[in-house]
């Protein structure tokens, strides 16, 4: 539980339109509970809540939902599925058909089992219906600090007959409400500084109950109330959903958009994605936040690179020569200080096209405000299409508006008075990048609020930038044209609370976007001298060849291959001092090996007095293996070699131990090596170490980067033979890998230790710390992170060890388990059921790490472990502790161990839970230094307690115990002096309240 953040709605809050001025909430919302019914459990969607969890991952808000139930109510999304690095765990406190007057616990129901909103949040241990309450409860540690409720739709629609709600509203309105009064009131007294944020009920369409005009206005009366009720409710903020989604054209009051809500006629009343992602959208512009931001840098119109902005300084303007002199096209429009007018007999158009070798593989982005015709004044006009058509000359998509509606071709994304309007457009394609959640397609905001998410294209080369029409009799202004070429980006917005932390999507293309895991900044300048289009052949030196066309020796060269087949490639051979930096792509290939330095077979390929820099781009080929130094005497420097061609295939030059890449054959390298696959195919191995030399060695570390790409056969950070001084890594991103991955080698010698870290990607092996051979100084560790990585060959699960397959670990191993959530998906990790080994072939300790794993069961069999510790919010089930002795359940985490423990030393932090179904050690001391409130629970009473004892501040105490004969179960504490002895340290044994023992599930 967190102290209260505030949230700084209006107290006169009556819609969702928040002044510019409010005051964003905090960063982090705490523990979260959504609490509602259909439509906060989802029905063929994710709910809102998804679209609130894209929100807050976009704009760097953390916190962590919780709640009595999992997944959607159908369809919807997994739970585990991950969205800019932040895992969406689906969990609630919602259920189909519910009621108000259920969750309040006012009268039994069915839902919830029978539990109500007193069971959940501990202040009741008995159900509505008189049954013992044994679900999950959220106290302590767990205790809410933010609540969602959305709840009332079930109890106006369905108790009764729903054509009468019209004439019986107000006694219906005071009946719910005192319901919500009793649900917030528990609420509050379970954490009197939470944030409770009650949303209006949702406009719809028709149901099956085939609703009146005067039910949806019934419905909207409602809602006045439910705001009213929210101002003179202390600790409330009520928030209005329905911007946007409310039909403005239609007649029927209060009737929503039909393209929100799932299929209309027939349900009519839940909404669906398109509906979630304005409902999600409105909920954070009244909480202050930023809109959504999918992932791309947020540029102001003014920054974009072309721009016809009447905004800040810009003259008036005088005609259309304002626009043709920025590049723009135009046909029957006229411009003045008041915009862009078009509308004028016959057809009016506005277009401009990319430039000639404009890159757009960062995606495109085009903005516009626009105001268009007289709203309702003389009836809705919504057969008047003002479109616009933005496209690569590949694709394209077309956005039409008329008086009413904002469509995507023809389905209706946003309902609002276009007269009205004053909010700036922005249609922008983005590349998309599926390994974090960012689907690719079309992205539409109005203001800052996404109102379109990854919208289809259209094939057809016909628009190759953008196109303006209308050929409606009515008044379209449009103003502020701009649009980029350069990238996809979000609008800029007042309400980003935490920018550093905001998610910004490798994959987009943009400056904002970043580089895959281990790219480096290739440099723009510096360079003594560059060569660029070099033609390869023979035996081809680059940097020699750099030398002899610029006339220009020593220090830093970049040279760049554009076309030609070489037998062999270097960045450079012989004696050398200076850096070289050599980029294949285009048309560059070889039918042979490459080296970044080094010279022809077996000969000795003298000393570069630097680092050397390879990168495969665009559309270069491959060939056989490629070195980052291949029988040089010495690099001095670093070596780096990079991946990135996606058509671009490797081989090998041997069978034995056949490798596509590696870092040193025959060679001494005096700093790092790094390899960084983004893309391409490899038949073969990839290590970071030596191949070749016993006698050799890296002065540096190695790291061996898998973002993208296919490679048949192992991944490893160290290598054959040889020495590597620093230590070796394997990080694994993204990409296919048919072996298994090692953070060490076959054989070589690594001095400061070895490690692996996983976070996505297909990996039909198994995860290794070490090496299959050789010794490993120091400490080894494998970090396995969120649940898209794959561990799975289509039949069978791989494993994990903090060791190696062979060879020695002289330190200590850790695998570490880290933001993992239970899920559904097909082999994701969250169904992982593998081994996983602290190591064999570890001679010091070997412990394992939970660290916020919120799996129901984790299934994976555990083994050659002599800590566990669970850390960071963890709550699961282990079937055993892996044969560990020891066990470290820090703050805020809970476990239940199901299997048989042998357990001598068990420490708990505060409000730790720990529930073990058997217990077979012959003596377990249990330390609580420093902690005042805790849980020790047994499944089985255990005939005395003279082998358990409590330590705190180095003084042993005996056990004591509280049991539930009839559930089988005993609550085990420190049998303590009297409150106020100086020898205890602890708070008294108030805090110590029994618990009946459970599986925890949330």
């Amino acid at each position: 539980m967190k102290t209260r953040l505030p949230l700084s709605l209006l107290a006169a809050l009556l819609a969702v339109a928040v002044p510019s001025t409010t005051i964003a909430s905090g960063t982090d919302l705490g523990n979260v509970m959504f609490v509602g019914d259909s439509i906060t459990h989802g029905v063929n969607s994710g709910s809102y809540r998804w679209a609130l969890h894209k929100i807050f991952a976009d704009n760097g808000i953390s916190c962590n939902a919780e709640g009595v139930n999992t997944g959607n109510n159908s369809g919807g999304v997994t739970a585990g599925t991950s969205y800019g690095g932040q895992v969406f765990n689906n969990k609630h406190s919602s259920q189909s058909s519910a009621r108000a007057w259920e969750i309040s616990g006012q009268r039994y129901g069915g839902r919830f089992n029978g539990s109500n909103i007193d069971n959940w949040l501990g202040h009741s241990g008995t159900k509505t219906n008189g049954a013992a309450y044994t679900g999950p409860t959220f106290t302590g540690a767990d205790t809410p600090d933010t609540f969602f409720l959305m709840i009332g739709t079930n109890d106006l629609l369905s108790d009764g007959n729903n054509a009468t709600l019209g004439d019986r509203i107000e006694n219906a309105t005071n009946a719910l409400l005192g319901n919500m009064d009793s649900i917030v009131n528990s609420m509050l007294t379970a954490n009197s500084s939470a944030n409770v944020i009650v949303m209006t009920l949702p406009c719809w369409t028709t149901h099956g109950n085939a609703n009146s005009d005067a039910t949806h206005a019934a419905v909207n009366t409602y809602n006045d109330s439910l705001k009213s009720w929210g101002q003179n409710k202390q600790g409330v903020s009520v928030i209005d959903v329905n911007k946007g989604m409310i039909d403005v054209a239609s007649k029927t009051p209060f009737y929503g958009v039909g393209s929100m809500f799932n299929a209309p006629g027939k349900d009519g009343l839940h909404p669906n994605a398109q509906g979630d992602l304005i409902m999600a959208g409105n909920i954070a512009k009244a909480m202050g936040y930023a809109g959504r931001s999918a992932g791309q840098q947020r540029k102001a119109v003014s920054d974009l690179a072309v721009n016809f902005h009447q905004g800040g300084q810009a003259p008036a303007w005088t005609g259309v020569q304002d626009l043709t002199d920025v590049g723009f096209a135009v046909s029957n429009v006229t411009v003045s200080s008041a915009g862009i007018s078009l509308g004028q007999p016959g057809s009016s158009m506005i277009s401009h096209t990319w430039t000639e070798g404009t890159d757009l593989s960062g995606g495109f982005t085009f903005d516009f405000t626009l105001s268009l015709g007289d709203g309702a004044a003389s009836g809705w006009n919504v057969s008047d299409q003002f479109s616009v058509s933005l496209g690569n000359g590949s694709f394209y998509g077309t956005l039409n508006i008329c008086e009413a509606y904002i469509k995507w071709g023809d389905t209706i994304l946003y309902s609002m008075d276009m007269s009205a309007n004053t909010d700036s457009l922005r249609m922008a394609y983005v590349n998309g990048n599926e390994q974090e959640g960012l689907k690719g397609g079309y992205y539409i905001w109005l203001g800052d609020m996404l109102i379109g998410e990854a919208l289809s294209v259209t094939s057809g080369s016909a628009i190759n930038g953008v196109i303006i029409q209308y050929d409606g009799k009515g008044n379209a202004i449009i103003k502020d044209l701009a649009l980029d070429g350069t990238g996809s980006y979000a609008p800029t917005t007042s309400g980003l609370v935490n920018k550093d932390n905001a998610f910004i999507s490798s994959g987009s293309g943009n400056a904002g976007g970043g580089a895959p895991q281990g790219n480096i900044v290739w440099p723009e300048k510096g360079f003594t001298h560059v060569r660029d289009g070099l033609a390869c052949s023979g035996d081809f030196n680059a940097r020699s060849m750099a030398d002899s066309s610029t006339g220009k020796t020593g220090n830093s060269v970049s040279a760049t291959i554009t076309s030609g087949s070489a037998t062999h490639i270097y960045g450079n051979s012989g004696n050398y001092t200076g850096d070289v930096w050599l980029t294949i792509s285009k048309e560059g290939s070889a039918s042979n090996w490459y080296g970044a330095h080094g010279a022809g077979a077996y000969q000795n390929g003298g000393t570069l007095d630097g680092s050397a820099y390879l990168r495969f781009t665009d559309s270069a080929e491959g060939g056989s293996t490629v070195f980052g130094a291949v029988n040089s005497t010495q690099v001095t420097g670093n070596v780096y070699l990079e991946f990135s061609a996606e058509k671009a295939s490797f081989g090998t030059f041997t069978n034995t131990d056949a490798s596509s890449v590696v870092g040193s054959f025959e060679s001494n390298i005096g700093g790092n090596v790094d390899i960084v696959i983004n893309s391409g195919t490899f038949s073969n191995q990839v290590m970071g170490g030596i191949f070749s030399g016993n006698d050799k060695t890296i002065g540096g570390g190695t790291h061996v980067y898998v973002n993208g790409g296919s490679v048949n056969g192992d991944v490893m950070g160290g290598g054959l033979t040889g020495t590597i001084d620093g230590g070796t890594n394997a990080t694994v991103t993204g990409g296919v890998i048919s072996g298994s991955v090692y953070g060490a080698g076959k054989g070589d010698s690594i001095m400061q230790g070895s490690s692996v870290n996983v976070t996505g990607g297909l990996v039909k092996g198994n995860v290794y710390a070490g090496g299959t051979s050789g010794s490993v100084r120091g400490n080894t560790s494998v970090t396995v992170t969120g649940n898209s990585a794959v561990l799975h060959n289509g039949s069978s699960w791989g494993g994990i060890s903090g060791g190696g397959s062979g060879g020695t670990v002289s330190g200590n191993s850790e695998v570490r388990i880290k933001d993992l959530a239970s899920g559904t998906a097909a082999y994701g990790f969250d169904k992982y059921a593998g081994a996983i080994s602290g190591g064999t072939n570890v001679s010091g300790n070997r412990t394992l790490i939970l660290d916020h794993v919120t799996v129901n069961s984790f299934q994976a069999s555990l083994s050659d472990f002599t800590h566990v510790s669970v850390v960071n919010r963890t709550n699961t089930t282990l079937d055993s502790l892996g044969g560990a002795l020891t066990l470290t359940i820090e703050s805020g985490s809970a476990l239940t161990l199901a299997g048989a423990s042998d357990l001598t030393s068990l420490v708990l932090g505060e409000n730790a839970a720990l529930t073990l179904q058997a217990l077979t050690a012959g003596s377990v001391i249990v330390d609580i230094t420093g902690t005042s409130n805790y849980t020790l629970s047994l499944t089985e009473i255990p005939a005395n307690l003279d082998n358990i004892k409590f330590l705190s501040n180095g003084v042993l105490y005996d056990a004591q115990m509280t049991t539930d004969p009839q559930a089988n179960t005993a609550m085990i504490f420190a049998q303590v002096p009297e409150p106020g002895t100086a020898t205890l340290s602890l708070l008294g044994l108030a805090a110590l309240l029994w618990r009946r023992s459970r599986k925890i599930s949330h």
